[in-house]
């Protein structure tokens, strides 16, 4: 049995960017390659946080709903197992930022990492977006029809991913955290939040499967541009500790 762990990628982040929305892989596929991960649903309709096996819709409308028949355009997921164990304080998403890029200095910034912390948040804010019709590009839709919740002492998980610099021109190079309730009331994508000292569980991804979309939207997408830019835009737009992006 191999023990290599796989970081299994539905589409890119950049084919996304330019409204590629349309759904093609089904969540029942994408919950054989993982466990815990993150990314969204078809026409971009809210937040998806996998934790456990299961899968969660984080809607605009502030709902969570478990989801088992629906396809994803977007997605990242692996098995969380062989986990390195460690512990994190942080005040902002960018502090949290800048303390994950010294512990992970200690075992290699050129892989991938999936991330899981269970705790009790003392701020976090989270955003979703709405049901899309069409193809508007993904930050024009942050920009204009993000919803936003700021919620204060609240206790669940935040499920991430830590992608190298390597491959900025197939995701987003960085952090990227969605966050789901324990009591699943409440989730979303992180633009911010603050740790307190809390247990975190590190898996380090040993390779990368990309399972690419056959369709005319994605095979007619310019996925040569550089969008680096416009992902930090969307992936932190509003963020609460001064980044570059608020």
């Amino acid at each position: 049995m191999s023990n290599i762990r796989t970081l299994f990628q539905v589409s890119l982040l950049q084919a996304l960017c330019q409204g590629d929305y349309e759904g093609h892989l089904p969540i029942s596929e994408l919950k054989r390659h993982g466990d815990t991960g993150l990314g969204t649903f078809d026409c971009l309709d809210g937040e998806l946080i996998m934790l456990d096996g299961i899968v969660y819709r984080a809607s605009a409308d502030g709902s969570v709903s478990v989801v088992e028949d629906d396809t994803t355009p977007f997605a990242c997921v692996s098995f969380m197992d062989g986990c390195q164990i460690s512990h994190i304080s942080a005040s902002s998403f960018r502090e949290f930022s800048d303390k994950m890029e010294i512990i992970l200095g200690s075992t290699g910034i050129n892989s991938p990492y999936l991330v899981r912390i269970h705790s009790r948040f003392p701020n976090i804010l989270l955003r979703s977006v709405p049901r899309q019709s069409g193809g508007t590009p993904l930050l024009k839709v942050v920009e204009e029809q993000q919803v936003t919740w700021s919620v204060k002492d609240i206790e669940g998980t935040v499920v991430g991913l830590f992608c190298p610099a390597f491959m900025s021109s197939l995701n987003s190079h960085g952090w990227h955290l969605h966050f789901i309730s324990d009591d699943r009331k409440v989730g979303g994508h992180v633009l911010d939040l603050s740790i307190n000292g809390s247990e975190m569980e590190l898996s380090r991804m040993d390779s990368i499967s990309i399972q690419l979309p056959g369709t005319s939207g994605f095979q007619s997408k310019d996925l040569g541009s550089d969008r680096a830019e416009e992902i930090g835009r969307i992936e932190g737009i509003h963020r609460c500790d001064g980044a570059e992006y608020v």
